[in-house]
């Protein structure tokens, strides 16, 4: 090695000792004469000192290096001067005294400055990603990633999963998000598909005798990105045989226990445990008490079913809807009219006509004008409302009444401050439906077509599918969807049921999921398993705010790669032994 020691390794107790680093220049200081530089690397950073009684020529050398060389000193540990020590450095107590200083490149001026957390413009940081690497902040959620990688592998291989690696060229089967496809050079006209999830693979697994499968795998969509959306991601997923849906979410609370111990041990988290659980909500519950199937737990803010009183509270946008939700902010008076217009725009963003609302203790607004006195005494009541109090309404459609509002909620508490980044709420959100509709009106799996529907609802599957509940689950953190899972059809006369409810034909079925069906007649075991965005649960721990901070090569949000200027046309030659044809728009 070009080092005996890495930048963040020396202490009092090496003092007198002559050692070598390498690393990089983070900043070079001339006082008089004498040359500070603080050399970094991966690890941390450590001060050292070119004095010219020491070694002329190793002086003479720092005199020309700046920022981002790359040097190899050598010298003694020395401790730092009375009242000179630098404690936001855990190598802040001593200094090195270099008596050999080699430059082992040079490099130019970079486009940003590396060593302060200085907001940089996210286009150059990706264009040079591998400068905007070596920043503290990257090294430190890179770190955090792999220690949190390992802590998966291993509480898993404790706990007796299988590590198994599945394909990454498969059959296209759509499940919900656009596919890559991937042309075959030996088979003109015809393609594989990169995976949106190695799904129907582990369920495979189970139908050959793996009782427990463990992978981190990549998966692949085409689709819109978003601060935690990415083409190309990385998902920790487990599948199990002979299991039923709390062995599966046992299963990944006890990781989840692990990994926030190790790798986020100041968080407080326990205390939204239910008798050491992670609380279960129904998605019906969670759709009507937060407005959300990901709910923050943090704060309350909690709906409240004003839709029976409405009826005839004589204010006629709500006695005409069949359903209106309320919400109490406790002194929400202080919300001034620009951040109420503020809200209803969101609110209409997300499908509400408007946002009605009253100040408690004043006569204000459209909503205390028009209703029955009746009316707004049982509303403070039932919302246990005091003056100062601001309530919001949600009205429409069961979901109109409740998404909008549920963003409303999430603005607010951020504008009271009640989002503790110091607080970790994980929950389950489970009996999720087992059917919603598509914008045109057609019908789709909510999950994916394997998902197990419930066996209390098993007889409305044809007569009422919307009314079908799912053994589906999603684990959630602080508003988050870190990932679901479900208990799995096994059954081949359930899923070509299924196929047939979805409005496949029975030829669509056998040529998209004829492989399955085949399978399952073979004695596939009953089997449920769950997948997590590797990527978000790492964006939660390092609490950044989207998922290309803790990526060491994100795309940009139009799904471009900067650095290498990817995606990009390729040769006449290479797109004919594919057997492309690239058609130019007029």
């Amino acid at each position: 090695m070009l080092r005996t020691h890495h930048c963040n390794q020396l202490r009092p107790t090496d003092i007198d000792k002559t050692i070598t680093l390498s690393g990089w220049v983070n900043n070079r200081r001339d006082h008089g004469g004498i040359i500070f530089v603080d050399l970094r690397d991966a690890n941390g950073i450590t001060q050292i000192v070119l004095d010219p009684s020491i070694n002329p020529e190793a002086h003479a050398a720092a005199e020309h290096v700046r920022a981002e060389w790359v040097l190899q000193a050598t010298g003694k540990v020395r401790a730092r001067g009375e009242g000179l020590d630098n404690p936001k450095l855990e190598t802040g107590e001593i200094e090195v005294a270099i008596e050999k200083l080699e430059i082992l490149n040079q490099a130019q001026t970079p486009p940003f400055e590396l060593n302060v957390e200085n907001d940089i413009r996210e286009d150059l940081r990706l264009e040079y990603r591998y400068l905007d690497l070596r920043r503290s902040k990257m090294q430190r959620n890179l770190r955090l990633r792999h220690d949190m990688v390992k802590a998966i592998r291993d509480y898993f291989d404790e706990a007796g999963f299988m590590d198994i690696e599945t394909p990454i060229m498969v059959k296209g089967t759509p499940e919900g998000s656009r596919e890559y496809l991937v042309p075959s050079r030996l088979h003109r006209g015809e393609f594989y598909v990169l995976p949106q999830s190695p799904q129907q693979l582990k369920q495979l697994l189970m139908c050959g005798g793996v009782d427990k499968y463990f992978q981190i795998a990549r998966c692949f969509r085409d689709e819109d990105l978003r601060g935690d959306r990415q083409p190309e991601f990385t998902q920790f997923e487990i599948e199990m045989a002979f299991c039923q849906q709390e062995d599966v979410m046992k299963v990944i609370e006890d990781c989840f226990h692990a990994l926030t111990e190790k790798c986020a041990p100041n968080k407080e988290w326990k205390s939204y445990l239910e008798d050491g659980r992670f609380k279960q909500i129904t998605w019906q519950t969670a759709l009507e008490k937060y407005g959300s199937d990901k709910p923050d737990l943090r704060f309350k803010l909690e709906f409240v079913d004003m839709t029976a009183e409405a009826k005839t509270c004589g204010f006629g946008v709500f006695e005409s809807v069949d359903s209106v939700r309320v919400m109490r902010v406790p002194g929400g008076s202080k919300l001034s009219r620009k951040d109420i217009d503020e809200l209803t725009d969101l609110a209409r963003k997300h499908g509400a006509g408007g946002l009605a609302w009253v100040r408690v203790g004043e006569d204000s607004g459209p909503v205390m004008k028009n209703s029955k006195p009746e009316f707004i005494t049982a509303l403070v009541e039932k919302t246990d409302a005091k003056d100062g109090d601001l309530i919001f309404f949600g009205a429409g459609t069961f979901l109109q009444s409740v998404e909008p509002l549920g963003q409303v909620r999430l603005a607010v508490a951020d504008k009271f401050g009640l989002k503790d980044p110091n607080h970790f709420a994980y929950a389950w959100v489970i009996d999720f439906p087992m059917f919603e509709q598509k914008e045109d009106g057609s019908m789709q799996a909510a999950h994916h077509p394997f998902t197990r529907p419930n066996q209390e609802d098993l007889e409305m599957l044809e007569s009422d599918p919307m009314k079908v509940r799912s053994y589906a689950y999603d684990i959630v953190l602080n508003g988050v969807e870190l990932g679901g899972g479900s208990i799995r059809i096994h059954e081949p006369e359930l899923q070509a049921k299924m196929f047939e409810v979805l409005g496949l034909s029975k030829e669509e079925t056998e040529m998209k999921f004829g492989h399955i069906l085949k399978a399952f007649k073979y004695g596939t075991p009953p089997h449920g398993g769950c997948a997590m965005g590797l990527d978000r649960v790492v964006m939660l721990f390092a609490d950044e705010p989207n998922i290309r901070e803790v990526m060491a090569f994100p795309k940009n949000q139009s799904a471009q790669d900067l650095m290498l200027g990817a995606p990009s046309a390729m040769p006449e030659k290479e797109l004919e032994e594919q057997n492309i044809q690239v058609i130019e728009e007029d």
